[in-house]
């Protein structure tokens, strides 16, 4: 089964660089390599032209997807939606866009989303799996509506089976045990085989999320691999700009705090004049991130 790499972070910071960079890197080692972005801002479409909600091939090895809400959400529709409707209709007086209420639900956009990335794990296709996640906020939000969409079908499920006697028509049981194994071996997935790799600027703002979404992280259960720190600006590259030498002293504060506290290596980018947006050059920005690279730093 494939491994799956999580990109992190603040918006903003170079997610979506950083993960296509180690994506191409990894499909020119020879590796079978997915790039799945579920960012709702995602912006993989402005580096591969034409990817969208639907797999596509962007170089050898590579294959690439940006997930959105209604591409998730047409996913469970067709492959639940037809079983929740016959067990609400044996139970209640509803009609069929009632599934269009059950949409809404907390937890399930995000179960499907993640059954997406379990599918792909799963499927053989892949050695490694590279996930753009949405911004700090977003990627809590998805891992906490994860766990807790398992709590509660687990009691969903204790109940029913309490009420079997009492109900009429169809059984819900079946389908909410269904759905709390799909969640359990969602869970299982990110705890054992997802590695993370967040990324900040030395700013304030992107390494304070960064360092809460590491701790964050951590208590979930989801390995930290690596840190970044993207956009560094040269030292002396402006003798005399004080402005320039202003920023370089504010960021120095802020990579040392980002350094200090990491608990794991930590890989620095410089500032590019202009974005790395040919292959050619993500990838070799992929080789700086890689395994076994010499950018690796500590306090």
């Amino acid at each position: 089964m494939a491994a799956v790499r999580l990109i992190a972070g603040k918006g903003g910071v170079g997610k979506t660089t950083v993960a296509s960079a180690l994506a191409l890197a990894a499909a020119g080692r020879g590796e079978r390599v997915l790039l799945l972005s579920t960012d709702p801002t995602g912006a993989l479409g402005q580096i591969f032209p034409g990817v969208g909600e639907t797999v596509r091939s962007v170089a050898p090895g590579l294959e690439v997807v940006e997930l959105a809400r209604p591409v998730v959400l047409a996913r469970w529709r067709e492959r639940f939606g037809e079983e929740v409707y016959r067990v609400l209709r044996s139970l209640l007086p509803v009609e069929r866009d009632v599934l269009d209420y059950l949409e809404g639900v907390p937890g399930l956009e995000e179960e499907f989303l993640l059954s997406y990335l379990l599918d792909a794990v799963d499927s053989g296709r892949y050695d490694r799996i590279l996930w753009d996640a949405a911004p700090t906020a977003g990627t809590l939000a998805l891992l906490e509506a994860q766990a807790l969409f398992y709590d509660h079908l687990t009691q969903a499920h204790r109940l029913y089976l309490k009420l079997q006697g009492y109900l009429k028509g169809a059984d819900p049981t079946p389908l909410i045990e269904s759905w709390r194994v799909l969640t359990g071996r969602i869970l299982a997935m990110l705890r054992e085989r997802t590695r993370a790799w967040v990324v900040a600027q030395p700013e304030r703002l992107p390494v304070v999320q960064g360092l809460e979404l590491m701790e964050a992280l951590a208590r979930f259960g989801i390995g930290l691999e690596r840190a970044v720190l993207n956009r560094v600006l040269p030292v002396g590259a402006c003798p005399g700009c004080a402005f320039y030498e202003a920023k370089v002293s504010e960021q120095r504060v802020w990579a040392q705090r980002w350094r200090e506290r990491s608990p794991v290596p930590v890989r620095q980018l410089p500032e590019l004049a202009s974005p790395p947006l040919t292959a050619a050059e993500l990838e070799r920005l992929g080789h700086l991130l890689g395994e076994g690279s010499d950018a690796d730093s500590h306090a």
